[in-house]
């Protein structure tokens, strides 16, 4: 059986690009809920020095008794695991639960602008994007048609395979079917999405912009302390669909 944990901690490893310590307690995690039901008992499973090992906690006499299992020698409950294939389904459900957290947490404090093509319309409700976070993570995101300004809702700027810009504006972790994913929102009328678009085409560490206002289809304004090409701000002005006033102060 140890050799076959070992083989597990590789093949999961490798498989979800995460590391041993990250992988050793999930497969431990799904052992333990399995086992305890198995043997309708709290059961902790640890992996220690290459070894599985198996302890159970009883009740005797209102106690607690601490007992260490052989699952080699266990016939009747080694029979009840049907085979490595019933233990790996229930590791790929903390493994992909794992995975899930890694991203959120990853992403979840990102205040960015994400370039996704859209792939699916909701009529009169959102859009679903494809959409690339930081590292080429991709994911699929919403877009909500109320975070879409009325002037570019109706128009072929958002038809099927459309690439646009979105503000990422929440992550989230979820579970859909019993399966972990993370529910991207995006924006396209707040304050922030215009702000990146600067940023993202200057690539100057050292500026910085703000925008004091923003009405979506009509007008932006923003503050920089450097002054921008004009045509910087023309490309975002396509993209937005909208005036872009860009004032230079020195100091702000």
């Amino acid at each position: 059986m140890n050799c076959k944990f070992h083989n597990i901690i590789s093949e999961f490893v490798e498989k979800y690009e995460l590391t041993r310590e990250q992988v050793i307690p999930e497969i431990e995690r799904a052992f333990s809920m399995m086992l305890s039901r198995w043997y309708k008992m709290e059961v902790i499973t640890l992996y220690s020095g290459g070894r599985l090992q198996v302890f159970g906690y009883s009740k005797v006499d209102g106690c607690y008794v601490l007992r260490e299992f052989d699952l080699l020698m266990d016939t009747p409950k080694m029979d009840k695991l049907r085979g490595w294939n019933t233990i790996k389904r229930e590791i790929e459900k903390n493994m992909l639960s794992a995975v899930n957290r890694e991203k959120f947490y990853m992403h979840k404090n990102d205040k960015t602008i994400g370039w996704g093509n859209i792939c699916d319309i909701v009529p009169g409700h959102k859009l679903i994007v494809r959409l690339e976070l930081a590292g080429k993570f991709e994911v699929y995101a919403e877009c909500p048609f109320t975070k879409i300004g009325h002037h570019e809702r109706l128009t072929t700027a958002f038809a099927l395979g459309e690439k646009r810009a979105f503000w990422v504006w929440a992550i989230h972790p979820v579970t859909l079917n019993g399966t972990p994913r993370l529910s991207v929102i995006l924006n396209r009328t707040s304050k922030n999405l215009p702000v990146s678009l600067l940023m993202e085409k200057i690539k100057d560490k050292e500026l910085t912009v703000k925008c004091s206002r923003r009405y979506p289809g009509r007008k932006s304004f923003l503050r920089v302390n450097k002054f921008i090409p004009k045509a910087s701000i023309l490309e975002i002005e396509d993209e937005l669909h909208e005036h872009v006033q860009v004032t230079y102060e020195k100091v702000f």
